[in-house]
């Protein structure tokens, strides 16, 4: 837990927000069909820590997830 719990944290933010109601679900699931959300979770599940790599991936996906917060997204 001390090498890993900064991770663990995260994840189980993650899971209490999107995983609150059916609706957030579902567009956890839409964000998770992006090839960078998966590139980057298997590099974390694999290395198990945050991914600091590829700046842009994750500006990208940072408003991609604004956008599907807000409801502009198409689902």
């Amino acid at each position: 837990m001390k090498s890993h719990g900064l991770v663990f944290r995260i994840l189980g933010i993650m899971q209490y927000f999107w995983y609150s109601s059916d609706k957030r679900r579902e567009r956890f699931v839409k964000m998770c069909a992006d090839p960078d959300v998966q590139r980057l979770t298997w590099e974390a599940y694999m290395n198990k820590e945050l991914v600091r790599a590829r700046p842009a991936a994750h500006i990208r996906i940072f408003f991609d997830d604004l956008s599907h917060l807000l409801g502009w997204a198409r689902t």
